[in-house]
């Protein structure tokens, strides 16, 4: 994962009498240890910025170096025409307050109140432009000023990178589930620079496994079933051959192409040629480092993706809803077996088989049970879910805490969750089951251990993306969508 460049740059007026060499000194002195705590680069630009000349230098120097981020620290009161230039450099920024120092006598730097005026500059004069500002308080080693910075290296972190990834559909999207169905215009448009390939077919993965010598699948094979608690049934056990095949072909298709997330077309040809379901394979990709989403779904193959960059490259998986309970404000995240061994560390998985398999059309296609897939319960944690949705214009964020195995579940991989949030608030389950159904969110749901709530709207607010809102359970029918 690349780590994104901030560059630093100090702003000021001569008429303050404040120490504002050595405040800008100090600041970046803790910018720089704060680097390698919050894992970015800095570049600190030597020279005091004051006039609009000054400004013009500055934005070449900074864009020269790539930076992702420009902070802009108001070391003291600095002249307004300066803030046009920097604001319109070729990258996100943020304006930086300093505390006074003092509470009576002479104003020493009159930071907060040039941050305003800037501020209000950008808002105003240049609202054409609709150039976006994140504002900052406080000495470098403020906590609250840490915390702040942390929720934006985090979320450009996760712009940058998914910017720069590389994504492919193979096989298309699952027959009938049109709600998956994604215009790549919008996903090249909103993440510029992503490469998407969407021409990949399902005989590339098919023809490569079967040409892997037997003794060379036959140890992965093991290897697999080391990993896991065991093989629960007939069905998972004479397809565990061709499951490592399968394996072996996605890890190696993977390599050459230099993927970091695939959307796989699972069914219904793995089933009518092998009696064979993907999930255990789709899980083992996600414990290994490469986002790999069900069904085709490329739009959650790139939330995925965002998801893992915003926790520092932990697995992810991804869920349909399966029940909710009002009784206790819960949700069932669940799915046929392709979760990540990340989220049942505490009592592992079983190999086990498709939740029927049986076929889709009366005497048509596979009549029997297929493996292989993960069964197993997810362990309690605190979890967060996001995808982006719509034209991808907007997004779910919703959170919550897995309750491991107090409740019973259907087969599959699968965790039943409580303390429900939307949007960082609380929400009942009848109000969260509200809300995606009638906003038509689609049927996925992308999930990360951990809680992101302040990322992910930072992340939203620097791509322009809504977050998709309450909307209240009632009895009657909505007026609209």
């Amino acid at each position: 994962m690349e780590r994104i460049k901030i560059g630093l740059v100090g702003t000021s007026q001569l008429s303050f009498p404040g120490d504002k060499e050595g405040a800008f000194r100090r600041g970046a002195e803790g910018m720089g240890r704060l680097a390698e705590t919050l894992g970015f680069e800095l570049t600190v630009y030597p020279e005091t910025v004051i006039t609009r000349e000054d400004a013009q230098r500055a934005v070449a120097a900074m864009e020269g170096e790539g930076i992702d981020f420009l902070l802009v620290q108001h070391t003291s009161y600095t002249p307004g025409h300066v803030s046009p230039v920097l604001a319109k450099i070729k990258a996100r920024v943020g304006y930086w307050a300093i505390p006074e120092g003092e509470r009576e006598g002479v104003v020493p730097f009159n930071s907060f109140c040039s941050v305003n005026m800037h501020m209000g500059i950008v808002a105003h004069y240049l609202r054409d432009y609709r150039i976006k500002i994140k504002w900052f308080f406080g000495d470098v080693e403020d906590p609250a000023f840490v915390r702040r910075l942390s929720v934006t290296v985090r979320a450009l972190t996760a712009i940058k990178n998914l910017c720069a990834s590389r994504v492919a559909l193979i096989g298309g999207i699952a027959p009938g589930f049109n709600d998956l169905y994604d215009d790549e215009r919008n996903i090249n448009k909103r993440f510029e620079g992503i490469y998407f390939n969407r021409l990949h077919e399902y005989s590339e993965i098919k023809d490569r496994a079967l040409a892997y010598p037997e003794a060379e699948a036959a140890k992965v094979a093991e290897s697999m079933v080391s990993c896991s608690g065991g093989i629960l049934n007939d069905a998972a056990r004479k397809t565990l051959l061709v499951s490592a095949r399968i394996y072996m072909a996605y890890r190696d298709f993977i390599r050459e192409n230099r993927y970091d997330a695939l959307a796989v077309s699972c069914w219904p040809k793995f089933q009518e040629d092998f009696e064979y379901s993907v999930c255990s394979v789709v899980g083992q990709l996600n414990d290994e480092g490469t986002v790999v989403a069900c069904e085709g779904d490329v739009l959650s193959a790139i939330s995925m993706l965002a998801l893992r960059y915003l926790a520092g490259e932990q697995p992810v998986m991804l869920m349909d809803l399966g029940a909710f309970d009002p009784a206790d404000d819960s949700l069932l995240l669940w799915h046929c077996g392709p979760a990540a061994a990340h989220f049942c560390r505490r009592n592992g998985y079983k190999l086990s088989v498709n939740y029927h398999g049986m076929a889709h059309e009366p005497g048509k296609g596979v009549t029997s049970c297929s493996g292989v897939t993960r069964d197993m319960v997810f362990d309690e944690n605190d979890v967060t879910v996001m995808r982006f949705s719509g034209e991808c214009d907007r997004l779910l964020q919703m959170g919550g805490r897995f309750m491991g195995d107090k409740k019973t579940s259907f087969y599959g991989s699968r965790g039943w969750m409580d303390g429900l949030t939307l949007n960082g608030e609380a929400v009942s389950a009848r109000d969260a089951v509200n809300t995606i159904l009638v906003s038509g969110f689609q049927h996925h749901f992308p999930v990360v251990l951990g809680s992101y709530v302040q990322e992910i709207k930072e992340m939203a607010a620097w791509l322009g993306l809504d977050a998709i809102q309450k909307i209240p359970y009632e009895d009657s029918l909505p007026r609209s969508i």
